[in-house]
């Protein structure tokens, strides 16, 4: 600045001669001091001063049209011709101000063939002065970025290229890789559209996809460093897979991401969506920028980035692993759950054994420690390192942390070592479980959860553990784990199925009493388990037509019945019989007497179906047991005039002309309790029974 005065003190002095100096100055070197250069301009402005701010114009145009085949120059010397007239100055050349701004404006907008075109549809030739001119200027030269054929990219859309102009609708129409014809109007454009250049990653994704896809398949690693190098700046996990989309399977992400960040050049922070990719010059530069930032990481920061960029290189992994030895040295006795995560991280890391020692060290108390053991991963390895150190306490150790233990996979680990080690402590530890659940409560829904899959532990089921089952469902303890326990009361669940398979009938009627006295369960899990039973064991049923079966759509028509009943039928015959009585003697009145007498068989047959409803029990084909004929069974029969299938459902299913028929007819009486290769008598005919399967709908 001229005698070291800045440029708005000179301007707050009025000492524009100065300015002028200054702007002069600034000419020397117009791209890097072009702040300067335009303070000077709209200070002056300000102050009014129309003749000196067409002498530096003037300075300006001559200078700076020198160096127009620059583009950063060509840029600046029309926006200082913009500001200068837009201030009142009249600058122009002796062929005219038109030529001038013609040249300048052609200067910063090189290789746009559509100016002359938009200069003429705007009618600049025709402007009387350069403010006139610079207003229809900048009318065409809004329009000059969204030439047609020219790529842009947008937020939400991707690329697209441009198709269409429309002055008409002030809009540029522009075809999108997932959408075309997509109007937008010429302001959002400005702000919301960013041109890409020749080999920018998007602007091939558009318009030379298939070439593009090939190499992106071929090498990750190559089409990773291509995509964060057409943006200029590290990018986000999220960008990076909205960029390759269409051009990988969806399916393929994961695994083309793993490869591509392989590369050793690729350097990627954070994790999940917000994880950011860069990309360095060298595998060694990248390499060096993460220790750079390792060093600076708080610990828990270091733990992450060692976790993630551990197979870079040997090297780097060296070094990392090295100083998280020493951080896990010095937290032995003031944290030492930490303290082993770190150690147990770090151990296979050639020329690491310090981990080792920190790890026999922090274990000398396994029963303190494995509860600050978040982890799952790192309890278990404890517990390795328990088995493998310590043989002769191990069984005691595991044993005692398995009722502790709340992640299931590793209560699965525990069993499984247990077996391997001492079968008999595993058997022990077992027992006191289904005697004792509430000592492990999460252990036992585990238990209850293999019962479901492993013969062995379904052996171990008896009413007096299904009944500290319900119990479970009553313990805070497990907290969302009550909604796994609810589930093996289903009427495909565990319960169910141990009813229909596996229990006797003194078990199910143990069983079924202690179900009676719990409240806990839902009627319709309650309903599906008394099903279950009766079905199995009909000499569990109060008397013999105390229950009966029907399928769930038979029983859902009922309730339709009696809810059309009570909410329309009863209600319009009330009204009716209000109606009625209003007409005077009652004596007379046979409307009044056919209303009451119909309320009465409609209240009859409401409380009919209530009861039926009590008694009716949903058959669920999933409980249906076919080793022998049972309510629910398709059973085909052979007899002299050829094979018939019949079907045994509930009395409110029984449909003759379909081969439906109730399993209290005679004819399911007859059935009942047959097996495979048994005679019938059905109908006066002697009939053999060749198949039994669960009905279908």
């Amino acid at each position: 600045m001229t005698n070291g005065a800045p440029l708005q003190s000179l301007l707050s002095e009025k000492r524009f001669d100065l300015v002028e100096t200054a702007f002069l100055d600034a000419l020397s070197d117009p791209v890097a001091k072009s702040e300067t250069l335009l303070a000077a301009v709209r200070g002056l402005a300000r102050a009014g001063q129309k003749a000196r701010i067409q002498a530096v114009a003037g300075m300006a145009e001559v200078e700076l049209k020198k160096k127009s085949s620059d583009p950063a120059t060509a840029r600046l010397r029309w926006t200082i011709l913009k500001e200068a007239v837009r201030a009142g100055a009249t600058p122009s050349t002796p062929d005219g101000f038109h030529k001038l701004f013609e040249e300048a404006l052609a200067a910063a907008w090189p290789s746009r063939p559509s100016l002359p075109a938009l200069l003429g549809r705007f009618k600049f030739r025709e402007a009387k002065d350069p403010a006139e001119g610079l207003t229809r200027a900048e009318k065409a030269e809004k329009w000059l970025p969204f030439e047609v054929g020219r790529v842009f990219s947008m937020a939400g859309r991707g690329a697209g290229k441009v198709v269409e102009t429309n002055f008409a609708l002030d809009s540029v129409r522009m075809d999108f890789e997932a959408a075309k014809g997509i109007a937008i109007p010429i302001g959002v454009a400005s702000k919301g559209l960013v041109p890409l250049h020749e080999g920018h990653f998007l602007f091939e994704k558009l318009t030379s996809p298939d070439d593009l896809r090939e190499r992106v398949v071929a090498d990750p690693g190559l089409a990773l460093k291509h995509l964060v190098e057409s943006f200029g700046r590290a990018l986000t996990m999220a960008e990076v897979k909205e960029a390759v989309k269409g051009l990988i399977a969806e399916d393929a992400w994961s695994s083309w991401w793993a490869a591509a960040r392989k590369n050793p050049q690729a350097v990627v922070h954070g994790s999940g969506k917000t994880a950011t990719v860069e990309w360095s010059h060298s595998a060694d530069a990248a390499d060096a920028s993460l220790l750079a930032r390792f060093e600076k990481a708080s610990l828990r920061d270091q733990i992450d980035l060692f976790r993630k960029n551990q197979k870079r290189s040997a090297e780097l992994a060296t070094a990392m692993a090295k100083a998280l030895a020493k951080e896990a040295e010095a937290l032995e006795d003031r944290d030492p759950a930490l303290a082993f995560e770190i150690a147990v991280l770090v151990e296979k890391i050639p020329g690491v054994s310090l981990a080792g020692a920190i790890e026999k060290h922090v274990l000398a108390q396994p029963l303190a420690l494995l509860p600050r053991l978040t982890d799952r991963v790192m309890r278990e390895r404890a517990l390795e390192i328990v088995v493998k150190e310590r043989p002769a306490e191990a069984p005691a150790i595991l044993a005692d942390w398995f009722f502790k233990e709340e992640d299931v996979r590793t209560l699965e680990a525990i069993d499984r070592r247990l077996a391997e080690i001492e079968p008999g402590t595993r058997e022990r530890t077992l027992e006191k479980l289904v005697k004792s659940p509430r000592a492990g409560p999460r252990a036992f829904v585990w238990f209850a959860q293999r019962s479901a899959q492993d013969d062995s532990f379904r052996a171990r089921l008896n009413p007096a553990v299904l009944a500290r089952l319900l119990d479970a469902l009553t313990w805070d303890e497990l907290g969302a784990a009550r909604s796994k326990v609810r589930e093996m009361f289903d009427r495909t669940g565990l319960v169910a199925s141990w009813l229909v398979k596996q229990a006797t009938v003194e078990e199910a009627r143990f069983f079924l009493e202690a179900l009676s006295r719990h409240h806990e369960l839902e009627p319709h899990r309650r309903d599906g388990l008394l099903a279950a039973a009766e079905m199995r064991f009909p000499d569990l049923r109060r008397t013999e037509d105390d229950t009966f079966f029907v399928t769930a759509p038979a029983i859902e028509a009922k309730r339709k019945e009696l809810e059309n009943i009570l909410k329309v039928e009863i209600p319009e015959n009330t009204k009716g019989i209000t109606i009625a009585a209003a007409e005077g003697d009652l004596t007379e009145n046979f409307e009044y007497k056919a209303r009451r007498e119909k309320q009465q068989l409609l209240s009859a047959r409401a409380g009919k179906i209530q009861e039926e409803l009590g008694k009716a029990r949903a058959l669920d084909p999933a409980t249906v047991d076919t080793t022998e004929v049972r309510p629910g069974t398709r059973v085909t029969l052979k007899g002299v005039a050829g094979t018939r299938a019949v079907t045994l459902l509930g009395p409110w299913d029984s449909n003759p002309e379909g081969a439906v028929y109730s399993y209290l007819s005679d004819l399911g009486r007859a059935l009942l309790g047959k097996t495979v290769g048994e005679k019938a008598t059905v109908l006066g005919e002697d009939l053999v029974i060749e198949k039994i399967q669960v009905w279908t709908a």
